[in-house]
């Protein structure tokens, strides 16, 4: 263990502990995960369909590639608006079942379902690629910080296998997914679990993250300090949106904290 890792803990523990006896109170940073700490290195829809081209050389009856993304892209289309409109997931495994019923032209078999699953994972995984940034951010304040993830994904083990592939599991003290809560962001539900599961109020914490809907909006109504991440080619629009900050890179962060809980 090297000294500077040494003294990332001495410093961690002696934060913790001065907030136990009321030197101080814990604080918790919240990060978004999907183009605020990591990218995918390929385009998103390719993803995809390698993923699903593994996946029709595992299914018992023939299936061309192509028509499993065609399968895929009018499943999207037809769950989409229920989870954005409504702010629930629909679970991988609900909608990989859902495609493959219609590919077989049968109920898929659970073995199938979760090989299939599994190809998805490790796909998503595999062409995930860290920002520079968040890195460098990410290592700095962990030593003084408790950190959480608060993610949008369909499975939480995607999630998982992504920061531990970049190398970003060891600064995550909790990981929370709309897989696993059911719960979407924007809906303040998630936020507020967040909140419970890492025992802090929102006075006490801040959520990082890029899109201003998703991000920031829902983190706003809770009245949690919010920072828009707004990154060179963001698509989201921030028109009518008011974090608390906005910054273009993660490398501003250590610095501006101590003064949001100053």
């Amino acid at each position: 263990m090297t000294f500077r890792r040494i003294k990332s803990l001495i410093d961690r523990a002696t934060a913790i502990v001065a907030g136990v006896i009321g030197l101080g109170v814990p604080k918790v940073l919240f990060f978004d995960l999907g183009e605020t700490l990591v990218t995918q290195n390929i385009e998103d829809n390719l993803v995809t369909q390698r993923a699903l081209e593994r996946i029709s050389r595992e299914l018992p009856v023939a299936t061309a590639p192509a028509e499993l993304y065609r399968l895929y892209r009018k499943g999207y289309g037809r769950n989409q608006p229920v989870r954005s409109s409504h702010n629930v997931e629909i679970p991988i495994s609900a909608w990989m079942r859902e495609l493959l019923r219609f590919a077989l032209h049968r109920e898929p078999t659970t073995d199938i379902v979760e090989r299939a699953v599994g190809i998805v994972v490790e796909s998503r995984a595999a062409n995930a690629a860290e920002y520079p940034d968040a890195q460098e951010a990410l290592e700095e304040l962990h030593e003084k910080y408790r950190i959480g993830v608060i993610s949008n994904v369909s499975s939480h083990d995607v999630a998982v296998e992504i920061l531990r592939k970049v190398k970003f599991d060891h600064y995550i003290d909790d990981l929370i997914t709309s897989a696993l809560t059911g719960i979407r962001k924007p809906d303040p539900g998630i936020f507020l679990y967040a909140l419970s599961r890492m025992k802090v109020t929102p006075a006490q914490a801040v959520h990082v993250g890029d899109h201003p809907r998703n991000d920031v909006e829902g983190a706003n109504l809770i009245g949690l300090t919010t920072v828009l991440i707004e990154r060179k080619g963001s698509e989201a629009s921030a028109n009518g949106v008011r974090p608390s900050i906005k910054l273009h890179s993660l490398a501003n962060l250590p610095r501006l904290v101590p003064k949001m809980f100053a």
